[in-house]
């Protein structure tokens, strides 16, 4: 794997913020599932913004070897870096969406993967085996308020129903409230008419009125 100089510069800006007991607490939240150098989210943005801005177009070598570092931030660094240049290559963003996957960093891929997304392919991932990969098919969707293509997340949805994975479950009901705040009346007929999970109606009514 190449260690791209933007990488180094962004380790060295890093490193010196490291907080042992906020790193202890910050994995505690993710289930010690992962390292942490123990940075909030405001400093670390702070101080790799000047190695962001410099970085014009996605760096997919920059962007790997954050998301193979130990720690945490690293991953939250390239979702940053993502989130500001986009991405094209959904084959590299899947592979991203399957590489130490929690809700964290999955959730900060779906936005920019929409924004580039394709009904095809997300219908595809839609029935993938990975129910992350699946989760971004049923949120990819979230923010587009009115230009939201209501029958493509119905489509979705109905080929995750049934699910027992809470992320599947949440998903659905995240992605119905978010539609619900442009189109209500979708979005009840939709939950009426629909054998969603507890979980997901609740979400997805949470704003409307019962």
């Amino acid at each position: 794997m190449i260690v791209s100089d933007a990488f180094n510069r962004v380790r060295c800006a890093l490193e010196p913020l490291a907080d042992p007991a906020r790193a202890t607490g910050m994995a505690g939240y993710m289930r010690d599932q992962f390292s942490f150098l123990g940075i909030p989210a405001t400093p670390r943005q702070d101080a790799c913004k000047p190695v962001l801005y410099a970085l014009k177009e996605l760096d997919t070598d920059f962007v790997s070897a954050c998301f193979h570092a130990t720690e945490r931030e690293y991953q939250y660094v390239a979702c940053d870096h993502i989130k500001r240049v986009g991405i094209t290559d959904l084959g590299f963003a899947k592979a991203l969406v399957q590489t130490k996957s929690w809700w964290d960093t999955v959730d900060s891929l779906a936005k920019p993967i929409g924004a580039n997304h394709n009904d095809a392919l997300m219908r595809d991932w839609a029935l993938d085996e990975d129910f992350w990969v699946r989760r971004i098919a049923i949120i990819h969707q979230l923010g587009r308020k009115k230009n939201t293509d209501a029958a493509l997340l119905a489509w979705i949805i109905e080929h995750n129903l049934g699910s027992s994975e809470f992320f599947i479950n949440k998903a659905i009901g995240w992605a119905l409230r978010d539609f619900a705040r442009h189109d209500p009346s979708w979005v009840r007929a939709f939950v009426d008419a629909t054998d969603l999970a507890p979980l997901s109606r609740r979400e997805a009514l949470k704003n409307l009125s019962v």
